[in-house]
């Protein structure tokens, strides 16, 4: 390694020792700055954690996670890396950290894992006349369906109504078929159980399948089913869709709830 020298005069040069030693200083310095910085993204995801464990999710920007997590600029790298470190801490992201957002957009931030499979559609009407127009609903095992049908004695409306003859005798079984373009939530489940009680005030002892479809698996539809007796969570079926315009296909993928007994506690 090459020495610090310094000037004497009369071309005169000597090891410079003092000035050596404040530059080993420094580079231990700069050393230990990096080390802090992991250390500080490290313990901010913790906090993320814990924020989570009370309250289910944290919102965030995303310029404001890149600045947490020392991410300056973003390229393919550096988002490999974000996404890495929240994988490490069991976090996950909707919509996932991506080149594609702006920096002011929010996203949230889950212990659970969020899941999109496809496309979204521009609202649930375009979804709901989607799936009618191509009699998807045959997919499910639906031979037909009431659209936007009311049962007597409210103003409620379901999606669908679906309808089966049950196999091996004359008797009908009747399906709750409630559709979401987003992620549905504690709202879209109270839905279909109400829609499932108005049934059967209306039509009596009949068999009624409630079926949900949403286009995005989230914390707040699982923690609804979660908290369902177990009986009732086994005649609950959650679906998402899986949509591509291009391609023109469009599959129902069934949610296995019986995992939700696994899900972290919230406010606990």
């Amino acid at each position: 390694m090459l020495k610090i020298l310094r000037k004497l005069g009369k071309e005169l040069w000597k090891e410079d020792i003092k000035t050596e030693e404040v530059l080993k200083v420094k580079a231990k310095r700069r050393k230990t700055s990096r080390k802090s910085r992991e250390e500080l993204a490290d313990c901010f995801l913790h906090s993320i954690q814990s924020e989570i464990a009370k309250s289910g999710y944290r919102s965030i920007r995303v310029s404001t996670l890149m600045k947490r997590l020392g991410i300056a600029k973003r390229s393919d790298k550096s988002v490999a890396i974000l996404r890495e470190q929240l994988r490490i801490h069991g976090l996950y992201a909707l919509p996932e950290f991506s080149m594609s957002l702006s920096l002011n957009e929010v996203i949230r931030i889950y212990n659970f894992p969020v899941t999109q499979k496809g496309e979204l559609f521009r609202s649930e009407r375009e979804l709901e006349t989607f799936v009618d127009q191509h009699r998807l609903y045959e997919k499910l095992g639906i031979s037909h369906v009431d659209r936007q049908y009311s049962p007597n004695g409210t103003k409620d409306r379901l999606d669908f109504l679906g309808a089966v003859k049950t196999e091996g005798s004359n008797e009908v079984e009747l399906i709750v078929l409630e559709l979401k373009n987003g992620g549905g939530g504690k709202s879209a489940v109270e839905q279909v159980l109400r829609y499932s009680g108005l049934l059967k005030f209306e039509f009596g002892d009949k068999k009624i399948r409630k079926i949900l479809v949403t286009g995005i698996q989230n914390y707040e539809t699982a923690l609804a089913i979660a908290g369902m007796k177990q009986d009732e969570r086994d005649n609950f079926e959650w679906y998402l869709y899986d949509y591509n315009s291009a391609q023109g296909s469009f599959e129902f993928i069934r949610v296995n709830t019986q995992e939700f007994g696994l899900l972290p506690s919230v406010g606990k």
